[in-house]
């Protein structure tokens, strides 16, 4: 059968998350659902995949595993996942840590040199406006052009450090977090059955 568009799969997902608070996710074996091999990746990253790509997380998630019929249904041993889950969430929420601190201490030093290049720019663009020479006029104008393109750039990206690029590592470790609290149930699988990515394929 065709691959199902991982875009169809995914928004499969989502409208179940929000329906239900709810993911389901196929693995071979339950030591797949932390180390991915030639038969897929690891389901934890699948789940966090899902999750980081949602707009809203939900307040509380369960996780359904659907294994082969044969490997039979029993209770996870998921504290190795919980782990692995608290780990992720704290390295991510440092790194958002680091982008917003380090936006914000950069932020005054920043402001000061991008200041200064625009006043550059002005300076240069008044006196280009006073020159007889036009290949000067040109050369002085071109400065003062590259002098205010780097005033925005040195001022924007402390702002856009402290303000913006921190949020998505903030969203990463929120969804890690509320992966190592999710309850996790495992399903049998019947042989031959529709799974529902095929579903999502077949609609």
């Amino acid at each position: 059968m065709t691959r199902p568009r991982v875009a169809h799969v995914v928004d499969a997902a989502h409208r179940q998350l929000k329906r239900d608070g709810t993911i389901d996710v196929e693995l071979e074996s339950l030591d797949q659902l932390l180390v991915g091999d030639e038969r897929g990746p690891a389901g934890i990253d699948t789940l966090v995949g899902i999750l980081d790509s949602s707009l809203r997380l939900p307040a509380s998630l369960v996780v359904r595993i659907a294994l082969p019929e044969e490997r039979g249904v029993r209770e996870p041993e998921v504290g190795a996942f919980r782990d692995q889950c608290r780990v992720q969430a704290d390295t991510a929420w440092v790194e958002a840590m680091t982008l917003r601190q380090g936006g914000i201490r950069e932020l005054p030093r920043a402001l000061l040199l991008s200041v200064a290049a625009a006043a550059l720019g002005v300076v240069v663009g008044y006196v280009a406006q006073g020159t007889d020479s036009s290949l000067l006029m040109v050369l002085l104008y071109a400065v003062a052009f590259v002098a205010m393109v780097a005033a925005w750039t040195i001022g924007w990206t402390p702002i856009e450090q402290a303000l913006f690029d921190w949020r998505a590592p903030r969203h990463t470790s929120i969804a890690y977090e509320l992966l190592s609290q999710a309850r996790i149930e495992v399903v049998a699988r019947p042989a031959g059955a529709i799974t529902p990515r095929q579903r999502v394929w077949l609609r």
